[in-house]
Order: C-alpha cells, then sequence, then structure tokens
C-alpha cells in the first residue's frame, strides 16, 4: 500500500478529529498527547526500556505477539513482545520533575511514528497484515533511500507522524500567507522568534519543524551571504556625534 501526501494528511486530520477538538487559536495550541493518543486511541501499549547499547534504535512497534531481537547489555537478547505494543528507547524517557525535557522532541515524533505504523497497518489488506503479523518495524535514526516496500513504509509512517504532530491547519494558524526564511542555518530576529514559538507550543523538534515547513512551502532557503533582519540597527557614528 502507497500512499500519496494528499492521502496521508487527509488521513491524519480525520484520526485527529476522532480523538480531540482541534484549537482555532495559536493560544489554544498544545503539543499533541502522543501517549495518550497511543494507549486510549489506538489500545497500544507503550513501554520504556533499553533498544540498544548505541542508541540508534528509538522505537519499536509490533501488530501481535511477536519474538524482537535486541542487542543491548553487550549481547543479543530475544525479547518476546505481546501484540499491539509499542518499545520507546529508555533514553527518550520524560524526565523526572525539575530536569529539562531535552528529548520531547524526538520522543514526540518517535511515539507518533509508531502510532503512524499501527493506524497505516488498519489500511492494509487481509494478506499484507498476515505478512506483517510476522515482523515488526524498528525505527532507526538513519534515513534510507526510498528503495523497497518497507522503506515506503517507514516514509509513509514518517509522513503521518509529522501530520499528526504539526497539523495543517495550526501551520496556517502560525504564519498565515507568511513565509520563513533561512539563509544557511541563519534566521532572522523575527522568524526565529516565530520559529521557537511553533516549536515549542507544537512539542516538537527544529529538525521536524524545519521538514515539516519544508514539505508544506513555508519555508524558503537562501544563501547565508544575503542574510537580512529588519531588527538590525545601523551604528552611524555622526547621529551620535549630532545627537
Amino acid at each position: 500500500m502507497r500512499l500519496s501526501y494528499n492521502d496521508i494528511e487527509y488521513y491524519a486530520k480525520a484520526a485527529l478529529y476522532k480523538f480531540m477538538v482541534p484549537a482555532i487559536s495559536i493560544k489554544g495550541i498544545r503539543p499533541f498527547p502522543a501517549e495518550i493518543f497511543a494507549t486510549h486511541q489506538l489500545g497500544l501499549h507503550l513501554e520504556y526500556t533499553r533498544l540498544s547499547d548505541n542508541g540508534q534504535i528509538l522505537g519499536i512497534t509490533t501488530y501481535v505477539d511477536t519474538d524482537v531481537d535486541l542487542y543491548r547489555h553487550f549481547h543479543k537478547e530475544v525479547l518476546r513482545v505481546p501484540g499491539k505494543t509499542v518499545l520507546i528507547d529508555e533514553r527518550l524517557m520524560q524526565p523526572m520533575w525539575g530536569i529539562p525535557d531535552t528529548e520531547r522532541g524526538r520522543r514526540q515524533f518517535t511515539i507518533a511514528h509508531e502510532c503512524a505504523h499501527h493506524l497505516l497497518y488498519q489500511l492494509e489488506p487481509e494478506e499484507q497484515k498476515r505478512k506483517l503479523d510476522a515482523r515488526y518495524s524498528a525505527r532507526t535514526l538513519s534515513l534510507r533511500d526510498l528503495k523497497s516496500l518497507d522503506d515506503w513504509r517507514e516514509w509513509q509512517a514518517n509522513a503521518l507522524a509529522a501530520a499528526l504532530l504539526m497539523p495543517v491547519k495550526y501551520i496556517e494558524l502560525f504564519l498565515g500567507n507568511r513565509r520563513l526564511t533561512f539563509y544557511g542555518k541563519r534566521m532572522n530576529i523575527p522568524d526565529k522568534l516565530m520559529y521557537e514559538n511553533m516549536c515549542n507550543r507544537l512539542g516538537v523538534s527544529h529538525t521536524a519543524l524545519t521538514l515539516r515547513l519544508r514539505r508544506l512551502g513555508y519555508l524558503i532557503a537562501l544563501p547565508a551571504s544575503e542574510y537580512f533582519d529588519p531588527t538590525d540597527v545601523i551604528c552611524d557614528e555622526s547621529f551620535y556625534k549630532n545627537s
């Protein structure tokens, strides 16, 4: 099964409307409650555990009872995982109160990605479901070329996760007809403030938001040499002499 971007956006919108009432203003926008969506809306069991020693595997999802191969604690371990389970690497767990939550963006996207796998699984024909039942899906840090059906499934899960975390309607509320500009890796102050506000209110990482804005056409990329900030103050020596 291969969905288009439009198909994925439509499916994400439908899933969100079944789960929650969307905000109608920027003040009402809150981070997508990914853990609650996973457990309450999809009926998944969510568990944090060490998935690898090198931290490369962020999440694993199973559709039926499955043996999962984990390489952790310096040896291979076969873990029997019940169906409809989402395993999240323990490094992404929300810290105790008072400790900065530096992994919020990656945790949110990883859980949303695993939820997306289960949503997409429901759309598969029965024959394909039976093939997927004997396997499990693991999300890693690598970005692969889309050469196989598995790669397409990962791409679709990423696209659906982004649409759940950063709905088109919310992006429109923030920006309207405005576009944000990157001058190389730099932004001017007005755009930077808006960008950071969006990251905080949506609860996503810089990388996730940048990719989403680029996909929706809200991001302009210019060379660093063309940097312009309307808030810059030009220090004119003659001004100070005459003041």
